[in-house]
């Protein structure tokens, strides 16, 4: 019996697509395919509930409310199993993450000039993060800067695993990664096999339950706001004093209340990156016994 599919149908303009694309895979759509003002998607029919649609309309009313001009309307219909990725695949490339990283499709070779860099393999199927999204890339880019040799790490809402792999690859002691999509730890636990960091990252279905306070010295989040929202507390209080939180997923509109948010938790933001209307912010964790 073939898989099942939840395919949505979006009429838009171009100019306001890659935006909205970036918005859907953050809740878990893939296979994305772009022709002129139409946008279709695809979601795993198991997923598909009132309130995944409930959390989906909300989505798109912020999104309205921060691109007026956009005129966002969308069909869904239900559709047999196939090769998504296909025409993706055939296209897509080498990643320059920085001079010293990249993210490179397990089809393409090596480049000359790529010899001692940081290489992630990582082939993407139906999950979320390939390098090409501006949260991914700027994620990495905080990774890179700020991750301590034999940090212990979490990377909550993992997709294809490319967060915790980097760390992993950069010299993390040991990282664990959740993902809530039963595709996702899959697809996660492939492009580790492919990195050679089974060792030391280790895939889990589900949430931060079985996890202690204050385990983990950094943690990588790059999940939808909405998301990220109802778990920041628990996610702070699995983060040790001193410890670090890199967090994306953010539009620019998020960004204020964010920032709200933080007041009381007992941390302070270090530094953010934008890009294309997007926002990645790093977070240290402040001890509680020094604050005024």
């Amino acid at each position: 019996m073939k898989h099942r599919w939840v395919q949505l149908s979006f009429t838009l303009s171009p100019g306001h697509q890659e935006l909205l694309i970036g918005q859907l895979a953050h809740i878990g759509f893939s296979g994305f395919e772009q022709d002129g003002q139409m946008l279709r998607c695809i979601l795993d029919r198991a997923r598909w509930s009132k309130s995944f649609e409930r959390s989906l309309r909300q989505m798109l009313t912020r999104f309205r409310e921060e691109f007026p001009s956009a005129d966002i309307l969308y069909t869904r219909e239900s559709i047999a199993e196939k090769n998504w990725n296909l025409k993706w695949e055939q296209s897509a490339g080498i990643i320059d993450i920085s001079d010293s990283m990249i993210v490179k499709p397990s089809w393409k070779r090596l480049r000359k000039k790529d010899k001692g860099k940081t290489v992630l393999h990582i082939d993407p199927k139906m999950s979320f993060g390939t390098g090409h999204h501006e949260t991914t890339r700027m994620s990495l880019l905080l990774l890179q800067d700020r991750l301590q040799p034999r940090s212990v790490v979490l990377d909550f809402g993992t997709g294809t695993g490319i967060l915790g792999i980097a760390a992993a690859k950069l010299g993390a002691r040991r990282v664990t990664a959740l993902d809530n999509d039963p595709w996702s730890i899959n697809n996660a636990r492939e492009n580790a096999r492919r990195n050679r960091v089974e060792r030391t990252f280790s895939v889990r279905l589900g949430g931060t339950e079985k996890l202690k306070a204050g385990a983990f010295d950094l943690i990588l989040c790059n999940i939808d706001y909405s998301f990220l929202a109802s778990h920041l507390g628990i996610l702070l209080n699995r983060l040790k004093v001193g410890g670090e939180m890199i967090v994306s997923g953010l539009l620019t509109a998020d960004l204020p209340s964010f920032l709200d948010r933080l007041e009381g938790l007992g941390v302070v933001p270090l530094e953010m990156l934008h890009e294309n209307g997007w926002v990645a912010v790093l977070l240290a964790k402040a001890d509680a016994r020094r604050r005024p």
